[in-house]
């Protein structure tokens, strides 16, 4: 699958770049890229907040960008680096051929108990012309599993990738939308005409144990699995691990939620992983960062860098093979602020990985507090995630619908 070059430009800059360095860049990416500019992202560390619109003003004005979104982030990619510890901001352009671009930003209303018609009334025939979308959000319990079904009704189920915010002082976030600066709600850029999004999400844990079926629950609180009260199951399955496998379990124990129940056997992959919000050791009971239902199936986890690592080669390879011929243009990766050299013990591990696949291809991107990817049709909130937008060719405006669309139905 060929990258087509002259279509995507990234960069990073350190928070302290002159503004002519960056202006110079600007002005030269327009004249390298083939094409006028469809649409950008900036990703800026809490160092460079400072100055994050003047920032944004020489970028939209140098490179004339006609839409501009972004947010704040811990650390930012670019290219073959991941720019940990390092602070600084960076830009991605991307010159798109037949494809327009256009950015919202989605103020706290949108978020309330009617959020998918708030959503509807809000888009307008928006929707209808989108084949792909790119989102990211405040982390604030507004953005739910549940928003995110209304986000799905809202969109009529097409693609979306993104993430939560990161990086802020006492967990405020900035997010950037037309030349603004918010602190709360979201922003948000859909994809029309010929080019689309192919997504990649890959978790980095794996499943320890047995799976259960959850026999009594209420909102997020899990109380028994297989009649069993949870948290007696959860001792049971730490004791009968091997010594290595409890050693990376203290602390570093999820639950997985499966996607797919009529699956004969789940792997890694299967599931959605959760974090253990709470433990009642009088009940046995465990909270969770989503609301499971009774009748469901879950496997405790333990986040393992090797399967996170083979997982997403594994799953950039199948996404070659579905691609075919596609050209690629660039891409977005949203990485969990859980990953990166804390997990893998190496610098720039999933770009890396990402290049070694897609030889030279521009990769933007940030570390993200919770990431957004679709599963199954549906866009669901992620944990411990890489999750990749990629930029592709949307061959169904060229021919008879493709394998990779009928996989998408709704692109």
């Amino acid at each position: 699958m060929p990258v087509a070059s002259g279509h995507s430009l990234v960069q990073q800059f350190s928070a302290h770049c002159s503004e002519r360095e960056l202006k110079d860049w600007s002005e030269q990416a327009r004249c390298e890229l083939e094409g006028p500019i469809t649409f950008g992202f900036i990703f800026a560390t809490p160092d460079a907040q400072s100055r994050i619109r003047d920032v944004i003003e020489v970028v939209r004005i140098y490179a004339q960008v006609p839409v501009l979104i972004g947010c704040s982030s811990e650390a930012v990619l670019a290219n073959d680096r991941e720019f940990e510890n390092e602070g600084g901001f960076s830009v991605a352009l991307h010159a798109l051929p037949e494809t327009t671009a256009r950015a919202f930003y989605l103020p706290p209303r949108v978020f309330e108990d009617s959020a998918a018609a708030a959503l509807e009334a809000f888009f307008g025939e928006a929707p209808k012309h989108a084949n792909a979308w790119m989102l990211f959000a405040a982390p604030t319990g507004a953005v739910s599993e549940s928003w995110m079904h209304s986000w799905d009704r809202a969109t009529g189920g097409t693609v979306t990738v993104g993430g939560f915010a990161s990086g802020m002082v006492d967990d405020e976030v900035a997010l950037y939308c037309g030349g603004r600066v918010y602190t709360e709600g979201a922003v948000a850029l859909c994809l029309e005409g010929r080019v689309t999004v192919a997504p990649v999400a890959s978790q980095a844990c794996r499943p320890v144990g047995s799976p259960w079926t959850i026999t009594r629950a209420s909102e997020n609180v899990i109380h028994q699995i297989g009649n069993r009260p949870i948290l007696e199951v959860l001792r049971d399955t730490l004791e009968k691990m091997s010594t290595e496998d409890q050693k990376q379990a203290r602390g570093n124990i999820f639950i997985g939620l499966v996607m797919d129940e009529y699956k004969p056997n789940f792997g890694t992959g299967d599931f959605l992983v959760r974090n253990l919000a709470a433990i009642d050791p009088k009940s046995g009971a465990v909270a969770i960062a989503s609301e499971p239902r009774v009748g469901q199936n879950l496997q405790f986890q333990i986040r393992d860098a090797t399967v996170a690592s083979v997982d997403f080669e594994q799953l950039l390879e199948q996404r070659i093979k579905e691609l075919r011929d596609s050209k690629i243009y660039g891409a977005c990766l949203c990485d969990c602020i859980g990953r990166g050299y804390s997990l893998f013990g190496v610098p720039d591990h999933d770009v890396r990985l990402i290049r070694g696949i897609f030889p030279d291809l521009p990769v933007g991107g940030l570390f993200c507090n919770g990431e957004f990817g679709p599963v199954h049709g549906r866009t669901v909130l992620h944990g411990y995630t890489a999750s990749l937008a990629l930029f592709v060719e949307r061959r169904g405006l060229k021919s008879a619908k493709s394998d990779f669309e009928e996989s998408f139905e709704l692109l």
